[in-house]
């Protein structure tokens, strides 16, 4: 069976899977084929329904028997969309942080993503347009660009727009001239990263039941918008009482602010999105606020009447079971998972033996450009594996809160300031590269066989790994996701 999985760029990828494969399959090929696999928990596939609703595919179930799909001759269509937001920071691929650009900007595109004024908005068209376009050109200035992104409206904007509106995008895109594209999406998506509606996913009705019109479901909380001219309501996690869904109606119990029990009923257009809201509280509840997903949401099932009149006979049988919610990972989980997992891609590239090195003798000082290219670049990174103060030593220290890793332990506890950023050192800490590049002799090319190491020892690599996840944890929770 063969999916068609779009991006939010629209480019197509094709995968093949079984017809009775679960789509966590179909995810984890079309992220092989984006170089995404490490971090794929972030994303999701989307797909509607017979109704024209987007809906999430479950990933622990059969594509087709949540598509209907699989038995004809057209394939299935599925928009791979990110699913948990994050903050770029924490994204340890760049690949990963152009899916999560390209999102992004449709998010912003399409009015999903709220700019809360006219300023904060001509800095992300500039950088949208550094980003696809390049340093701005006088003589061919990216106008589709700006006409596209143009139509974006601040939330509930006050002032009506700028005469010299234009002029703002354009003159704000001449000042980060020299950005790089990735950096450009980087700063994009730490700008929208900042939005009241990062994030969020949105359940809308038509019914406006108890004057209710949309639900946001986001990384804090839940958020409830009313009127126009009504404040919306935000009701954190920690104090929703319980959450509950059947057919069209949701259900939510709450405290108040005045630790009073309170109850909140909202109509949805139909079962499939009353269910999907109550899933989506209940994934994003666990990924951002718990330490690992419980056993009690990943053992959680349902199942079609002939799998319920089978399982009377044999509770062990998956006839008709269905999983309601696929989440793996909380967001510590899918971090740590990640950077281990590149870790160990990394630390499996080893340096070629001491035979195999370039020698003087083997060419001499040949000015073949063959030859002299490879000796100047591995000069380079020698020179780059050394301390920065005193040349002699391996860089093994990094100073923080900064995180520069430009000296070693000896020289780096003599500073006070770091010697690139000048920023104050509170303390340092030793890291363990995967392949040990000290007492290099660097005018010969050659490493000494009594330090060569492929990679650090395991167990200081591991207690230096946990050190750093514990300090990632606190600063995830500074940040309340």
């Amino acid at each position: 069976m063969w999916c068609l999985v779009s991006q939010a760029n629209s480019v197509i990828l094709e995968v093949q899977v079984d017809p009775r494969a679960i789509g966590r399959e179909c995810l984890e090929k079309a992220c092989n084929c984006l170089g995404i696999s490490k971090e794929c928990d972030y994303f999701g596939l989307k797909y509607q329904n017979a109704k024209g609703e987007e809906l999430w595919l479950n990933l622990r179930n059969p594509i087709d028997r949540q598509t209907g799909g699989g038995g004809g001759l057209a394939p299935l269509r599925f928009a791979l969309r990110v699913k948990f937001w994050v903050p770029p920071h924490l994204l340890l691929q760049e690949a990963t942080r152009h899916q999560f650009y390209l999102h992004s900007r449709l998010e912003l595109v399409e009015g999903r993503l709220k700019v809360p004024d006219w300023c904060s908005l001509a800095r992300l068209v500039a950088l949208v347009a550094q980003a696809e376009a390049g340093d701005y050109d006088p003589l061919s200035p990216p106008h589709g660009l700006y006409s596209q992104c143009c139509q974006i409206q601040p939330d509930k904007p006050c002032d009506p727009k700028p005469n010299d509106f234009l002029h703002r995008i354009i003159q704000q895109h001449k000042e980060i001239r020299g950005m790089k594209a990735s950096t450009a999406e980087y700063w994009l998506l730490k700008e929208v990263s900042n939005l009241d509606t990062f994030g969020q996913e949105m359940f809308h009705s038509k019914f406006g039941s108890n004057a209710v019109s949309m639900i946001g479901v986001g990384p804090h909380g839940i958020t409830v918008y009313r009127g126009d001219n009504e404040e919306k309501q935000n009701i954190p996690y920690t104090a929703i009482q319980s959450a509950t869904s059947q057919r069209r109606m949701f259900h939510l119990i709450y405290l108040s602010l005045d630790g009073e029990e309170t109850s909140l009923d909202f109509k949805l257009d139909s079962s499939q999105s009353a269910s999907g809201l109550y899933r989506a509280i209940t994934e994003k509840h666990a990924f951002y606020s718990c330490e690992t997903v419980r056993s009690a949401v990943t053992a959680q099932f349902i199942r079609d009447l002939k799998g319920t009149i089978i399982s009377i006979f044999n509770e062990d049988s998956t006839l008709g079971k269905k999983y309601v919610f696929d989440i793996r990972r909380t967001c510590r989980e899918v971090y740590d998972n990640a950077r281990r997992a590149l870790y160990c891609e990394t630390s499996n590239i080893g340096l070629p033996e001491a035979s195999q090195t370039m020698d003087k003798h083997d060419c001499g000082e040949c000015e073949n450009p063959k030859c002299k290219e490879p000796r100047e670049c591995l000069a380079r990174l020698l020179d780059a594996m050394l301390c920065r103060i005193c040349m002699d030593r391996s860089l093994d220290t990094a100073l923080f809160p900064c995180g520069h890793a430009v000296a070693c332990l000896d020289c780096a506890r003599r500073c006070e300031r770091c010697p690139l950023c000048r920023a104050d050192i509170d303390h340092c800490r030793t890291i363990y590269l995967p392949i040990e590049l000290a007492h290099v002799d660097k005018h010969n090319f050659k490493l000494t066989t009594d330090t060569r190491s492929d990679t650090a020892p395991p167990l200081r690599q591991s207690n230096s790994m946990d050190n750093d996840n514990q300090s990632e944890s606190h600063s995830i929770a500074n940040l309340g996701i």
